[in-house]
This record gives C-alpha cells, sequence and structure tokens, in this order.
C-alpha cells in the first residue's frame, strides 16, 4: 500500500494540482479521480488482508440524494469499509495529524475530507461549519458519532457534535451498523485478521421532520440514532451482497 502511495499516488497528486489550475471543473474531475484511486488502494488492502465486507440496505439510499452517515466505530479498519460498501465518494472528518503525512494528507484535502483538533473546541466547532458546507453543496458525508473507537462491542455516548452538523447540513440521516470490524483489527492492534465485516444500512432519518426546535431535534435525532446502531442486523435476505471478491 506503502509503494502504491509512491508510485500512483505522487504523480495523480501532482496531476491533480496542474488541472486544478486550469478550472473549478476540471479540479472537481481531478479530485475525483484522486478519490477514486485512494478507494482503490483500500479495497485493495482489505482484499489482501482477507477481509469480505457483507452489505445491506443500500438499495434504501437515493442515488439523487446526498447523505450524512453515522456509523458506530469499533476498530481502525471502519473508515476504508464504510467507504467500500458505500460505493460513493463521502467526505469525512479526520485527526489534524494525518493531514500531515505525505501523500496521503494532500490527498485528503484534495478530496474535502476535514481536519478537526478534537481537544480545541473552536477549531471543532469551525470543522463542523465546513463540514456543513459540504453538506450544503451536495456532497456525501461520514462521521463517527461515538468520537472514537468502543474497546468492545458496546456503542459508547453519542457526541454531540455530529447532531449540530446534522441540523446544519439539513440533509437525511443514515445510520449504518457495523459488526465483526473489531475481531479483525481491535483497538491497539496493528494486525488486521481475516474475516467477514458486515455493514448494514438503516433507513434514512428526515432531518426536516424532527420539529422546529433545534435543542428538541438534537436531542430526537440523537435518541433515534442511538436506537438504530443499537439494533441487532436484520435476518440475511436476497439483497446482502458481498464486496469481498477483490479491490473492484
Amino acid at each position: 500500500m506503502v509503494g502504491y502511495m509512491l508510485v500512483v499516488g505522487v504523480p495523480a497528486l501532482l496531476l491533480a494540482a496542474i488541472l486544478a489550475r486550469i478550472s473549478e471543473r476540471v479540479a472537481k474531475r481531478a479530485a475525483t479521480l484522486l478519490y477514486s484511486l485512494a478507494v482503490l488502494i483500500a479495497r485493495f488492502g482489505l482484499w489482501g488482508a482477507g477481509v469480505r465486507i457483507r452489505v445491506r440496505g443500500r438499495d434504501l439510499l437515493d442515488p439523487e440524494q446526498n447523505y450524512l452517515f453515522m456509523p458506530n466505530h469499533c476498530s481502525n479498519v471502519d473508515p476504508p469499509v464504510v467507504v467500500a460498501a458505500l460505493r460513493r465518494q463521502p467526505c469525512m472528518m479526520a485527526k489534524a495529524s494525518l493531514f500531515r503525512i505525505p501523500v496521503l494528507g494532500p490527498v485528503m484535502s484534495a478530496v474535502g475530507f476535514v481536519p478537526v483538533l478534537r481537544k480545541n473546541r473552536r477549531a471543532a466547532l469551525r470543522a463542523i461549519e465546513e463540514a456543513g458546507e459540504r453538506l450544503r453543496e451536495g456532497r456525501d458525508f461520514v462521521i463517527f458519532p461515538e468520537g472514537t473507537r468502543s474497546p468492545d462491542d458496546e456503542l459508547l455516548p453519542l457526541k454531540k457534535g455530529p447532531f449540530f452538523l446534522a441540523l446544519a447540513g439539513g440533509v437525511p440521516v443514515v445510520p449504518i451498523r457495523v459488526r465483526g470490524s473489531r475481531r479483525i483489527m481491535e483497538r491497539g492492534s496493528k494486525v488486521i485478521y481475516r474475516g467477514d465485516v458486515h455493514v448494514e444500512f438503516c433507513p434514512p432519518i428526515p432531518v426536516g421532520d424532527l420539529g422546529s426546535a433545534p435543542e428538541i431535534a438534537r436531542q430526537d435525532l440523537r435518541r433515534q440514532v442511538r436506537a438504530e446502531l443499537e439494533g441487532d442486523l436484520t435476518p440475511p435476505e436476497p439483497r446482502v451482497t458481498d464486496e469481498g471478491h477483490g479491490p473492484h
């Protein structure tokens, strides 16, 4: 994966920087190319490690609608697993330190990821405002409402920030149940084990149906998202798809 980033990522980043000077439209296409290359290596890494992604409920999503996705979080493999399962190009919030990594950092910036300093409240609020702009522009966004990885399969308390973002963005919220990722790569581990990760998309929650009082709307949304994330995976149905047969 490191070799791929150096051989493919560096030239692609330089090409994207050149194309971005031509026009905004070309810059967006360059960012799309970078994102596609990044997703390809993420899928290849998971496939190479023997990780199979079992997806359910993706047919609940409207291809013409953008969403704010809220998955539970137990493992470092959750972000690439969720992006691979989505088959979209969502933005994410990421630790500001990741943006200082050569190649990776510039690519994250180019595709619309938002850096966040967790211990700086003002910076965190600015990050939420920037993420809200991405949603209003029609971009998809993924945020992990627990804020950090759970050490077990129990859902941690949900942070307030994601629900401020939900109301600021004004798009439907989709809870995502991720099961099995902790066994693939536990918190603190540097090893990825082979196995299945189940990703289930819950029905979208329309933010406009939550009422007019912002605090009540945030509390209601928080309650609904928590209830969905704590739910069990639904029984296997024909619409289950297997994403684990290669980095396609």
